[in-house]
Parts: structure tokens; C-alpha cells; sequence
């Protein structure tokens, strides 16, 4: 019993541990290099991964993120890493 909970502890604080240290990941920042985004019928839920009217079907709106054409094209090129930007709420 007392080894089972040791080994409980010990991954509970190496899950803990690695937690800390995660970054978002690129796709989270991406989204602002489109310029519409998608609603999902059923669901409600968006995808902002939509370069054009014709990719979102009857259900598009504007991507409130998107960052505009001038500077989005040197990441959608791969001229620019996507790097991670920060916004208040």
C-alpha cells in the first residue's frame, strides 16, 4: 500500500512538473493569419482556419484576430516563424 501511494506521489509530481513548464503551441497564434472563420452548426464552435469565402460555406464569418494581409504573408510564405503574442483581456 505505502509503495503504491509513493508511486502515486512521484507521478503526480512529475505530471506536475512538466505542466509547469508548457508553452501554447503555434496553432493557437496561426488562427490570426486567416481571414474567416467557420461556425460550426451543431455546436457552435469556430474554426478560424479559412482563407477564403468559399472554404466556409453558408455559415463564415470575419476572423476577429486576423492580422491582415500585409503582415500575415511572410508566415503563410514560411519567410517568418510564427512567434507567441500576448493580449489582455
Amino acid at each position: 500500500m505505502r509503495t503504491i501511494l509513493l508511486a502515486l506521489l512521484t507521478v503526480g509530481t512529475i505530471v506536475g512538473a512538466l505542466g509547469l513548464g508548457t508553452r501554447p503551441g503555434a496553432a493557437q497564434y496561426a488562427a490570426q493569419l486567416y481571414p474567416y472563420c467557420s461556425l460550426s452548426p451543431s455546436s457552435g464552435a469556430t474554426n478560424c482556419y479559412v482563407a477564403s469565402r468559399q472554404q466556409c460555406g453558408s455559415s463564415c464569418i470575419s476572423n476577429p484576430w486576423y492580422i491582415g494581409p500585409r503582415r500575415a504573408a511572410p508566415y503563410l510564405e514560411g519567410r517568418r516563424a510564427l512567434e507567441p503574442r500576448y493580449m489582455r483581456p
